[in-house]
């Protein structure tokens, strides 16, 4: 019978898979970050945020940015498969989404973006008419269909949390096959990918306490350690 590593297993690996690799891991992190963030405070800047349609536009603009985001994360995933795998990584692997796989990176990002956002719709919606009429019933309805929408976007999020992976070992998938490919997989492992993430809070707490200095370090951990978590999904899949 397969047995699924524990979360402290996954980390342990993890640790020891990163030790003298953290230079290569946080020069990946920080190429994409910079060039995400800096793209978003530019769009910020020069959007004007005192009318409906400004605001409209900045939230169009960063859409576009957080789908254009899934394709520097192929190329992440990329990164920390060949590291993991023991294979030659470097750090200008995070734009090989842009030469492979962009068309079905956009799609993925976009139906799963599509789909949690209509989990948060209703919130929007109550929170809109609480500007207009406050009321302490609005406003306990609106905190109800927040926490909700919450629940059922992390779902969403879980289900497809293995997209990327999917995505690069299996190149002939569709964007569709390998949104089902996700679904299938994580079967029975939702809550367990849910638990790790909850385990890392505390070294995200650092982070913070750090002004952020620390998550140079906690972002390739985590990312290692999620990037465990699907190999030891798919070995358990291709072992049964």
């Amino acid at each position: 019978m397969n047995t699924s590593l524990s979360s402290a297993q996954l980390k342990s690996i993890s640790k020891g898979q990163l030790l003298g690799k953290y230079a290569s891991a946080i020069s990946a992190q920080l190429v994409t970050s910079v060039i995400l963030f800096g793209a978003s405070m530019l769009c910020t800047a020069f959007a004007d945020q005192s009318t409906v349609a400004g605001l409209a536009i900045l939230w169009l603009i960063s859409l576009i940015i957080d789908i254009i985001g899934g394709i520097f994360d192929v190329g992440l995933t990329r990164f920390y498969l060949n590291l993991v795998c023991n294979r030659p990584y470097r750090t200008s692997d995070v734009f090989y989404g842009f030469r492979r796989h962009a068309d079905k990176a956009i799609k993925v990002r976009f139906l799963v973006l599509m789909m949690q956002l209509l989990c948060m719709l209703p919130c929007f919606i109550c929170s809109l008419t609480y500007n207009r009429i406050q009321s302490s019933a609005l406003f306990l309805l609106w905190s109800i269909l927040t926490v909700i929408g919450c629940v059922f976007a992390t779902y969403i999020s879980l289900l497809y949390s293995q997209v990327y992976y999917i995505m690069l070992d299996f190149p002939a998938h569709t964007a569709r096959q390998i949104m089902s490919a996700s679904r299938s997989i994580m079967k029975g492992h939702k809550g367990r990918l849910f638990y790790i993430g909850v385990s890392l809070i505390p070294y995200y707490l650092a982070a913070f306490l750090s002004c952020g200095i620390a998550l140079l370090w906690v972002t390739p951990y985590k990312s290692v350690v999620f990037t465990n978590f699907y190999l030891d999904l798919m070995h358990r899949e291709y072992s049964a």
